[in-house]
């Protein structure tokens, strides 16, 4: 595996032009919308409002009567999708509506390379109840597909414009978890925050008694593959033990982090059990806005 000082680039800052918020008009759906609106505030950003029909839910409900339901659905997702775009939250924003059919994931990919979109915001089920463990369906497709960084809004979180004061970095120390970078520096820099980077090591290392020795060489590794890249924002640098999801969500619990971003490799990737995976336990019981970049 590469390291991250092997393959970071020199100035990595993101550019947040074109912002998609795909949408099902679902309340959770919904609740990312607010984040949208401020974001392409904050940094001049177009936005795409994105809804896909997906030919699944049209052929199960009933076959016989697909073609029709598919012209109700498309008519009902054109007056939402205009509803949004015409928002008076997005008055001083220059929007499009895209209204597509096929499998969302398709769909997001296709819209993201036709309009060089650059973040992709979505709504989560996570955070309450039963639904501290699902992001949805329609999250993961997004998740698995997307090639550009995704920030996921839970139900929960406030309809208030964002304000991303406190950012949490989880690294593992490997060059995917720091394709996040980009976006984080481009973010601190736009809300002046600060930055908390953090490595998890194994639970049992809490115990050893030379835990502090072997803990010395891994810090020094974290602060030198960082410090440069962030060394214009406020930045501390932390190690923890513990399992590694439960640590994080610990830790921007304490931090009160505002925003959690990731690095992420294989998590959402087809034949992977995604409740077990770290990146999709973070998004899903997270009590703050989580962006993720897939390596």
């Amino acid at each position: 595996m590469a390291t991250i000082s092997e393959s970071i680039v020199a100035d990595p800052v993101a550019s947040i032009k074109n912002i998609l918020f795909a949408t099902d008009f679902s309340e959770p759906s919904m609740k990312a919308f607010p984040y949208v609106a401020a974001l392409a505030k904050k940094f001049g950003a177009s936005v795409f409002a994105c809804h896909a029909i997906t030919p699944s839910s049209l052929v199960t409900a009933a076959p016989q009567a697909a073609p029709y339901l598919y012209e109700a659905e498309y008519n009902a997702a054109e007056k939402e999708l205009a509803n949004i775009v015409s928002s008076t939250d997005l008055q001083s924003v220059r929007t499009k509506a895209l209204l597509d059919a096929g499998m969302l994931g398709d769909v997001v990919l296709e819209q993201i390379k036709e309009n060089n979109i650059d973040l992709v915001v979505a709504g989560t089920h996570g955070r309450t109840g039963i639904r501290r463990f699902l992001l949805g369906s329609a999250v993961e497709d997004i998740c698995r597909a997307a090639t550009c960084p995704v920030l996921t809004i839970g139900p929960d979180f406030p309809a208030t414009a964002p304000e991303f004061t406190r950012i949490l970095l989880p690294t593992d120390l490997s060059a995917e978890s720091a394709r996040v970078l980009p976006i984080v520096i481009r973010m601190a820099h736009e809300y002046g925050a600060a930055v908390t980077v953090l490595h998890v090591m194994p639970e049992e290392l809490a115990g050893n008694p030379n835990a502090t020795k072997l803990s010395q060489p891994i810090f020094a590794t974290l602060t030198h593959m960082f410090e440069t890249q962030l060394r214009s924002l406020k930045t501390e640098f932390i190690l923890e033990t513990g399992g590694t999801a439960e640590t994080i969500l610990r830790v921007a619990h304490q931090r009160k982090a505002d925003l959690i971003a990731m690095g992420i490799r294989s998590a959402f990737y087809s034949g992977f059990s995604l409740g077990k995976n770290v990146a999709y336990k973070v998004m899903a019981g997270a009590e703050c806005p989580v962006v993720t970049c897939k390596g």
